[in-house]
């Protein structure tokens, strides 16, 4: 996928070979041929020089391994870094094999000369601990001493509670043997991965503790560093498997399961025994049968698929690095975008060539059919139905299952928007499974839970043919077999590059604390009583838990919220998704190639003024499309798909959009467009007002109605105010002359054009709008004709055929405008409007006034179509 001097797609630093960067030397012999695979983590060398220009370098490990010692060595010469000169505590046969100095006199002599060494921990000997020799040497030192714990993973085998025969000949997994280690090197070489840890300063160490004795500090020292290794090997190899059988049993013990087993018992008169087969037959349907074995089977299938399918995968190497220490923290949940299936495995693939533990994934239930199903339970996914409202014992079993995932420490990832997005546009948060999350937190399943949210782009998306007809109107095609199979077709063409971003993990623990203060100790108030009789019964206790139970609703949707928000601020802006939004946005047949890279450019500068991450190879690029780079190699691709037209006139290359096509080129506007919407609302209120302008309240009334018009369209920005957002995109419109403000009021300013473009930008969605409310009144209102009552499917339809006839006729001007998934949005907000009412799954306007607050919709939305 990129050459061995480029980032390499699983977001690790090239090997420290002779091709793999400067300052890793040359040479390698017969261990270089083995040790130059291993996988080190990006900026690890980096630290590790900073640190050695400090200071002197003391690597530990955890049990003493000839080859653990022989690749350290290797390493430091290879990187650069000061040599390795003496260890401890390598005793017997390896340590004469290993031909290093292991006095506790030259071990001083290297820790004073700034030169490396190692400790292995072991069991400490009171005599020659070389950590308590250490402290007493610090204290003399006046340069720092680094203790750096350093973790070489060969095999990826997890301990089992239950031990076996091959545990006596190979050892634990964290503490191998001989035999082991030399077996897993033999087999696993290539995939084997060298985790360095967070360094500790013992100098700063010893300061916080001057008063502390030797001895003490030493064995604080120890055990800190015994910790931080444990959890870092658990981040690799993962929590301690137990057999499907005991993970039933375990979850099934479940304490707030087993008060609704009860409930639910005593309330339907079912013995609880059939209640409890009944949850025993949930928790197969959902439980994964995680399998690393075979997980590392699928490793190689992975990477092939993702080789043959991509012509690259750009990785932000910073956030994977960020993502690995808060593993070794807390547990996490990775909360990734939704747009393709592919999605189920980058992450999975992804973590695992990096060195951390597969997640386990939330699927739906229409993914587990044969044989994909058992696959995909073995590759950790667990499953679960899309509707789950009212089935308590379905759902107890759900939320004891995550629980046991989250105080196991396995990771986990869920997909915070429900379903894939069709329109490329990210979804607004759903709150089940985070809710769930939540409740096990509360309930003392973890200390803290670490939320990343993860952005996962594609230039070309192997479902966007089928997307496009469900946007047209058409049915999704349920999940099978025959689909399956017939899905190997994608891999007879390339889909350009994959890109993932990360987000800043999100503290539950430091969210609910700046939310909710000291109230968030007592969210946990309603689960102390199981059920309604307990309730009645102590009204004061049952007011104090609708309390809780409100600031908790709050604290979820404040977290779903924020994990939303942390995606769209991870999203890639891609060549193609510049392209799109500058073509689409905009009524007229084409545009020349002057206009287009104005606005590419235009693009390029709002995103970069919102801290946006771009595609690598836009850096430095040119914006324009007759220029050589990956704005023309976008367009050029979109050509060659048959999604636009380019034409030669006048000297000029004009740059059309097929109309047949642009649903497809708007899924990737779609997937940038949350970077320009507040500028673009703030730029359709100023151009609302005509070449006269208005007043500034007036533009920022405005943009306040479209604002709440797309409440169920956009995420503004978490934290700040409309008041805030709007002075902030009026004064950058300002900057780039679209408006000038003078004496109180909004004027269009000299680059108009801008301005225009900038407004356009939301014009689809106002044509989507205005239609639905259209439709609305022909279909709802006093002369529609008598038929039977319509439902949200059938009313969408409507306005979908309706759509047709006006983009026939004119009156619509974009074709993606008429968008199934953008209609339906209109819909749900007409209805959360109470504009329209919605009675046992059919629709009426909510009252004798909506037939006229339809129409003024239509109005306020009239004047930014105008144009």
């Amino acid at each position: 996928m990129t050459k061995a001097s480029d980032p390499q797609p699983d977001g690790s630093t090239p090997p420290p070979s002779a091709s793999s960067g400067a300052g890793l030397g040359e040479g390698g012999g017969l261990l270089g041929r083995w040790f130059a695979p291993v996988k080190i983590p990006r900026g690890a060398i980096a630290t590790l020089r900073a640190l050695a220009a400090r200071g002197s370098l003391v690597f530990v490990m955890r049990s003493p391994g000839l080859l653990g010692f022989l690749y350290l060595r290797w390493f430091l010469r290879r990187a650069g870094l000061p040599p390795l000169r003496a260890a401890q505590g390598f005793h017997g046969l390896a340590g004469w094999l290993a031909r290093v100095r292991r006095t506790r006199r030259a071990f001083e002599d290297a820790v004073a000369a700034g030169e490396s060494s190692l400790v292995f921990l072991g069991r400490p000997d009171a005599e020659q601990d070389p950590l308590a020799a250490l402290v007493r040497q610090q204290r003399d030192l006046f340069q720092p001493v680094f203790l750096v714990p350093v973790l070489l993973v060969w095999s990826r085998r997890p301990q089992r509670l239950q031990g076996s025969i091959w545990d006596v000949l190979y050892g634990s997994p964290e503490s191998p043997s001989a035999l082991a280690n030399a077996i897993a090197f033999l087999r696993a070489f290539r995939r084997a991965v060298f985790d360095v840890g967070r360094a500790l300063d013992l100098k700063e160490y010893l300061a916080q503790r001057a008063a502390e004795p030797d001895a003490s500090v030493a064995l604080r020292v120890r055990g800190a560093l015994h910790q931080h290794l444990a959890r870092e090997f658990r981040t690799a190899v993962g929590p301690p498997l137990k057999a499907p059988s005991r993970v039933r049993e375990k979850v099934l013990r479940d304490r707030s399961l087993r008060a609704a087993i009860e409930a639910v018992a005593a309330g339907s008169g079912r013995p609880a025994q059939a209640v409890v087969g009944e949850a025993e037959k949930d928790l197969r349907e959902i439980a994964s049968n995680y399998d690393p074995v075979f997980v590392g089977v699928m490793r190689a299938l992975l990477s092939w698929f993702f080789r043959r399918l991509y012509t690259s995968v750009e990785v932000d190497e910073e956030g994977l690095a960020r993502l690995r220490r808060a593993a070794a923290d807390a547990p996490i949940v990775l909360c990734p975008s939704h747009k393709s299936h592919v999605d189920y495995l980058v992450l999975s693939w992804l973590l695992y060539e990096n060195g951390m533990t597969p997640p386990h994934i939330a699927a739906g239930i229409n993914l587990a059919f044969w044989p994909f199903g058992g696959i995909a339970r073995r590759g950790g996914a667990f499953f679960i139905r899309r509707k789950v409202k009212g089935d308590r014992v379905y759902t107890a079993v759900l939320r004891a299952y995550v629980k046991h995932l989250l105080r196991d420490r396995f990771p986990q990832e869920f997909y915070v928007e429900g379903g894939r997005s069709r329109t490329g546009k990210l979804l607004f948060p759903k709150t089940g499974l985070v809710s769930m999350e939540v409740d096990a937190w509360l309930d003392g399943a973890a200390d803290d839970v670490l939320f990343v949210p993860v952005a996962i782009d594609y230039e070309r998306l192997i479902e966007a043919s089928s997307y496009a007809k469900e946007l047209a109107g058409g049915e999704k095609r349920k999940e099978s077999l025959r689909g399956l199979l017939g899905a190997a077709r994608v891999l007879l063409r390339r889909y350009e590059r994959l890109y993932v971003q990360f987000e800043t993990p999100i503290s539950l623990r430091q969210l609910a604390a700046e939310r909710l203060g000291a109230r968030a100790a007592s969210l946990a108030v309603d689960e102390a009583w199981g059920g309604e009789a307990e309730r009645r019964a102590a009204p004061a206790a049952a007011a104090g838990a609708g309390e809780a139970a409100e600031a908790k609703r709050q604290l979820v949707q404040g977290l779903a919220n924020r994990i939303a928000y942390g995606i769209s601020r991870a999203v890639t802006i891609t060549p193609v998704g510049l392209v799109s939004a500058a073509l689409l946005s905009h009524v007229r047949r084409g545009l020349g190639s002057e206009e287009v890279a104005r606005r590419v450019e235009l693009l390029r500068y709002v995103a970069a003024e919102g801290g946006a991450r771009f595609a690598r190879d836009l850096a430095g690029a040119p914006s324009d499309p007759r220029q050589a780079g990956p704005i023309a190699d976008a367009v050029r691709r979109l050509a060659h798909e048959g999604l636009v037209r380019v034409e030669v006139a006048a000297g000029d290359t004009i740059y059309q959009v097929v109309d047949e096509k642009r649903p497809m080129l708007d899924y990737h506007r779609n997937a940038v467009i949350h970077r320009y919407v507040a500028p673009a609302l703030v730029a359709a209120a100023a151009r609302a007002g005509g070449p006269g302008g208005s007043t500034a309240a007036e533009v920022r009334g405005r943009a306040l109605w479209l604002s709440r018009l797309f409440k169920l369209e956009f995420m503004y920005r978490s934290g700040a105010s409309f008041d805030e957002i709007f002075e902030s995109n009026l004064a950058f419109l300002v900057r780039v002359r679209a408006v000038d403000c003078d004496a109180g009021r909004v004027l269009p300013g000299p680059e108009t054009t801008a301005l225009a473009f900038l407004a356009d930008l939301l014009r689809a969605y106002l044509e989507a709008y205005h239609l639905a409310a259209a439709a609305a009144v022909a279909a709802l209102g006093p002369d529609a004709p008598r038929q039977a009552p319509l439902d949200r499917r059938a009313l969408v339809r409507e306005a979908m055929e309706r759509g047709r006839g006006e983009f026939l006729s004119g009156r619509i001007a974009l074709r993606e405008a008429i968008s199934k998934a953008t209609l339906e949005n209109a819909l749900e907000w007409l209805i959360s409007q109470r504009v329209i009412a919605e009675e046992a799954g059919k629709l009426r306007l909510a009252g004798s006034s909506s037939t006229a607050e339809l129409r003024a919709i239509m109005d306020g939305i009239a004047p930014h179509l105008a144009t």
